[in-house]
């Protein structure tokens, strides 16, 4: 506007404003925070009638320790990990959670038919020690969080005639996502501890996490144009949509090694002997291998380790740019044929391309496997990729809505509509299809289990790591874990459906009841093709003498599905008698076969072969969900707002015996059936009740407003339990896990003009 309109603001909140966290057994899980909240907005006219600007910013500066119980981790795990060069895993860990937001706009009427609008965005953050929080992990595993962008964005709205309108968008944004880590060091080599973890119920893990440090960059070119016409009783527009992201990285997850053993004890005796193994039979010696008639069962459950190929470091296997370019165009009618009916439909065409592998089809490790079957004693298999990662152009999306309200009630309106949608996929799955390939990098996989079975070099003793130049300079790659596009990939297409009836019932207030179904297929599924269930068809058949071959063939494909419908009952009342409401509640059930689509180091299925169970609820099934909400001008001028969200537990896969799956696996039955994923509940039903106060003091052309916010108010436990399963397995970039957040007061004070 030609006025001068600005606001400042800040708020405060601490542990001294708050309850303390409980555990699930019921403890207090003590933490120190102090957080603080502040920034302003301003906008007016630098020319008035012609030249406007707004400016913004927000900051927070939070300071916390957690993890203040001495005895969060076992003792003897503390004592052992001294021993041996991880002191102090017990002690309290420090974070920090600052970040700073700024915006700045300007809009130009350059004439009476053209607006130009030109924004710039910039964020950063800074999370020290934000990685994890989990209780019973040591305070080395955790790195530094860091993120900072800036966007340019220049709009142009042109008015070309009564008829026409054409609206033109181009944005241009550079984000920065490094993720460095200032942990113990071990002694001597001048690396880090590598990711180190034990323990089923109470897991531990200590050690740089495997996928620290990124150096991560991207840039985002988006290009928009869209053209509307109006004729009659119709309003056309037409137009296209560009998007070229370049993600640049340099991902070395797993180059400092990840042991997972069973126990401590496992643990402990592995670093005094390396030869140490245990035994079917519930035996154990220090000569690396079992008696005849007997397999190994441990310590060492999985060894990770990745390397370049070649000669090259895991640097410089790991560094790699990934472009992803989307090109879309798109036409669209809205007719109004009737004052009370009106049609929307349109079509919308999208393309995904993908970026080329690095190393050509012809020259991967794995070429002569391409366009080959195997028939073995289970079946016949088909390499499943051709060396290339496929582009998807065939995104055809047809959507249509109808509103109509009957001619007599003009106070009530049924609408309708259904489309079909794509979605990109994440670059973090193509980045290893390109360099953990067998070419440029290797992922050497060992445990205790393939002890004896040839593999050169064998499994390092804790806290080494395989020497990276003995992988990288080997005459020929052994058997490493390599990742590959199926041929048939397309991106995930969902067909979403809803329809709903809103009516004012009595004046004033309107209730709306909705229904809601999508289908999803071709959702991303990794699995490994070279399975023991599979016969392991492709672990021989290349050089030297046909006798090497693959580990894991971890195979990005489309075959997963999704199932989603839901019913919304909701009442709302418009602000009248100083106080308007609204309430919604859903009822709905989510079900897939995989839910996995952003970390492809990890399976989520039981059986590669018996993916039927697989199919059940969701992890993000939550069967009740209820929001509401109160704005009430009491006396005396004092604005209240009342907030309360409820949300169900998700659910959790259980084993034949009825108790919670540590992973997958156990889910297969003694009988070698599998049972149905996620027949369970997590104890992570959430139950939250908000209010603020506030009151404004005019004081001329200012206005002063001080704010009491609550959050939780009937401190209910609200656990935070995001894994699927053990945390021992997890492999997640990020995790918080354990106690939610308590009830909370929070301090503030607004000044608007």
């Amino acid at each position: 506007t030609n006025n001068i309109k600005a606001t400042m603001h800040y708020f405060y909140k601490s542990d001294s404003l708050s309850d303390t966290p409980k555990n699930r057994d019921g403890s207090e899980d003590p933490r120190e925070f102090d957080q603080h909240q502040y920034g302003f907005t301003v906008g007016g006219a630098i020319k008035k009638e012609k030249l406007f600007y707004f400016l913004a910013a927000d900051s927070q500066k939070k300071d916390e320790t957690k993890q203040l119980d001495p005895n969060r981790i076992d003792p003897e795990i503390v004592s052992y990990m001294a021993s041996v060069g991880l002191p102090n895993e017990n002690a309290p860990i420090d974070r920090n959670d600052d970040a700073n937001a700024y915006l700045a706009k300007i809009d130009y009427l350059i004439n009476d038919s053209n607006m130009l609008t030109g924004r710039w965005a910039y964020h950063y953050s800074n999370q020290g020690n934000g990685t994890f929080d989990v209780n019973t992990w040591g305070s080395s595993a955790n790195a530094i969080e860091k993120d900072w962008a800036h966007g340019y964005t220049l709009n142009l709205l042109s008015t070309i005639n009564s008829r026409m309108l054409n609206e033109f968008r181009g944005q241009y944004a550079k984000e920065w996502r490094p993720r460095p880590y200032n942990g113990p060091q071990v002694p001597g080599q001048d690396r880090p501890f590598p990711d180190t973890g034990f323990g089923f119920v109470d897991s531990y893990r200590g050690g740089m996490p495997f996928f620290i440090p990124v150096d991560y960059d991207d840039d985002r070119v988006q290009l928009v144009d869209n053209f509307s016409y109006l004729m009659g009783d119709h309003s056309l527009k037409a137009g296209f949509e560009w998007n070229d992201v370049t993600s640049s990285q340099t991902f070395v997850g797993f180059a400092n090694g990840r042991y997972i053993f069973n126990s401590l004890q496992g643990f402990q005796n592995h670093v005094a002997n390396n030869n140490y193994i245990e035994c079917s039979d519930g035996s154990s010696n220090t000569s690396g291998a079992c008696p005849g008639g007997t397999t190994p069962t441990g310590p060492i459950l999985l060894y990770l380790q990745f390397a370049g190929v070649g000669g090259l470091t895991p640097e410089q296997a790991g560094t790699q740019a990934i472009e992803q370019t989307e090109l879309a165009l798109f036409v669209q009618d809205q007719w109004q044929p009737m004052p009370n009916l009106t049609f929307e439909y349109g079509l919308r065409w999208e393309s995904l391309d993908m970026p080329d592998t690095i190393t050509p089809p012809q020259d991967v490790f794995y070429a002569p496997f391409i366009g080959q079957s195997v028939t073995n004693e289970t079946g016949t298999y088909r390499f499943p990729s051709d060396g290339t990662i496929p582009d998807d152009k065939n995104q055809w999306q047809p959507r249509l809505a109808v509103a109509w309200s009957p001619k007599e009630h003009a106070d009530r309106v049924l609408r309708v509509s259904s489309g079909i949608y794509h979605s990109r996929i994440p670059a973090l799955t193509i980045a290893s299809t390109r360099s953990t390939n067998g070419s440029v990098g290797q992922t050497a996989y060992r445990d205790s289990f393939t002890s004896g079975m040839g593999f050169l070099p064998q499994h390092p003793q804790w806290p080494n790591i395989i020497p990276p130049d003995d992988l990288s300079n080997a005459e020929y790659v052994f058997y490493p874990d390599v990742f590959v596009f199926d041929e048939n990939f397309k991106t995930p297409r969902s067909w979403n459906s809803a329809i709903s009836w809103e009516q004012e019932f009595i004046p004033n207030y309107a209730f709306l009841f909705k229904a809601n179904y999508v289908e999803t297929k071709n959702i991303t599924r990794f699995i490994n093709r070279n399975d023991a269930v599979f016969g392991s068809p492709w672990s021989s058949g290349l050089e030297p003498g046909g006798s090497n071959g693959i580990t894991t063939l971890t195979t990005v494909e489309s075959s997963a599905r999704s199932e989603y419908w839901g019913l919304t009952f909701g009442v709302n009342k418009r602000l009248t008698n100083n106080f308007q409401f609204e309430f919604y509640y859903t009822y709905s059930e989510d079900k897939s076969d995989d839910d996995n689509e952003r970390d492809p180091f990890s399976f989520r299925y039981a059986r590669a072969d018996t993916l039927g169970p697989e199919f059940g609820f969701s992890d993000r099934h939550q069967a009740n969900r209820l929001n509401f909400w109160l704005l009430w001008n009491a006396p005396w001028d004092i604005n209240t707002s009342f907030r309360w969200s409820y949300r169900d537990a998700q659910p959790l896969s259980l084993t034949e015996d009825g108790i919670p799956a540590a992973s997958p696996s156990e889910r297969i039955n003694r009988d070698g059936s599998v049972t149905q994923r996620n027949l369970g509940e997590k104890d992570n039903d959430f139950n939250s009740f908000d209010f603020r106060l506030s009151k404004d003091f005019n004081l001329g052309d200012w206005t002063i407003q001080p704010v009491l916010d609550v959050f939780n108010l009937f401190n209910n436990d609200n656990f935070i339990t995001p894994q699927t399963t053990s945390l021992l397995f997890n492999f997640d970039g990020t995790i918080r896990s354990g106690a939610g957040e308590p009830r909370e007061m929070q301090l503030g004070l607004r000044i608007l003009r």
